[in-house]
């Protein structure tokens, strides 16, 4: 087969390899190589283990190049061709100016949000945390700047409420992986010209979560549910994460709206959580699904610390006084 361009793909999850796929299979672009991390002990029991992007590449006898802690500067003279695209997707290491110069025509990323808006590590979460009904997925021009490139391509598409940040994803890059041989064939002759975006992001930088950026103090969750505030000294000094409380600043959105979005755009990681007083201990308590009637926010599924995930009247009923 007479390939019409080559590509090196750097990235490591199952959205690069949606993305990969769809590049391979249209005929037109052969894999140069992939960059990708080694495989990482996962679990208990540490088993190291693959990368999707990794078995992808494997399955298909793609030459895979290993990045440690960060792209070096001798890799370059590692990598085995000079492609004409590098497809950066899901990657999670800085980008050095070295390897954005490295293809022929362009390097390219796609992110999954309607930039300039929500630039940084976590687009859809942001997304979803803020209740916005409307978003995109965007095909750029990688540069130096974070997520501040010319845009190629964007295709809008209505939130559906009950997403977590897993659907989201999933269907921002099943969306772009749709149009994105169709947009770099276009790149290469020409008829598609990099359009720079506003040099300014109307949204904070999406950033990396922790774990403690999931957490809502009981007396928060107890206003949002409309029940009697617990009276426990201990918990005068509880107040949610920094992050929630600035969404519920911007939004202007009510506490029990504000945990709702949070489940939803925090699940699966970090989660929403909050230390819960029981009859013997303050445990954790983690939130699991949740809806919202006449204002109030209702429970559904939770999982006690040292519990499987049960419902919350079952909780209620065991541990509350």
């Amino acid at each position: 087969m007479a390939f019409q361009y080559t590509v090196g793909i750097a990235g490591s999850t199952g959205h690069t390899k949606i993305c990969a796929e769809a590049l391979r299979a249209s005929g037109q672009f052969e894999i140069s190589w992939v960059l990708t991390p080694p495989p990482q002990p996962i679990g208990r029991k540490q088993v190291l283990t693959k990368n999707p992007l990794h078995l992808w590449a494997e399955k298909h006898g793609f030459v895979v190049h290993f990045v440690e802690k960060k792209l070096r500067p001798e890799l370059e003279s590692q990598l085995t061709q000079r492609p004409d695209f590098l497809l950066v997707v899901d990657f999670g290491y800085l980008v050095p100016p070295w390897l954005l110069q490295f293809p022929r025509i362009a390097p390219l990323n796609v992110h999954p949000s309607l930039l300039p808006r929500w630039r940084g590590s976590s687009p859809g979460q942001f997304v979803l945390l803020h209740g916005e009904a409307e978003s995109a997925v965007t095909i750029m021009v990688m540069g130096e700047g974070l997520d501040t490139g010319p845009l190629l391509w964007q295709g809008q598409f209505t939130v559906d409420p009950t997403w977590t940040q897993t659907e989201y994803y999933q269907h921002s890059f099943q969306l772009a992986a749709q149009e994105l041989p169709k947009v770099m064939q276009h790149v290469a002759t020409g008829e598609l010209k990099p359009q720079p975006q506003p040099e300014n992001s109307p949204t904070p930088i999406a950033k990396r979560f922790t774990k403690e950026d999931g957490f809502v103090d009981w007396k928060t969750l107890a206003v949002a549910m409309k029940i009697k505030k617990p009276d426990h000294s201990e918990l005068t000094s509880q107040h949610p994460s920094q992050l929630l409380k600035e969404v519920q600043s911007s939004t202007q959105g009510s506490w029990a709206q504000t945990i709702h979005n949070a489940v939803h755009g925090l699940s699966p990681w970090p989660g929403v959580w909050t230390l819960l007083p029981t009859t013997k201990r303050m445990k954790r308590l983690k939130i699991l699904s949740v809806h919202i009637q006449e204002e109030k926010l209702l429970l559904d599924k939770v999982q006690l610390e040292g519990e499987l995930p049960s419902t919350w009247n079952e909780v209620q009923k065991a541990y509350l006084p």
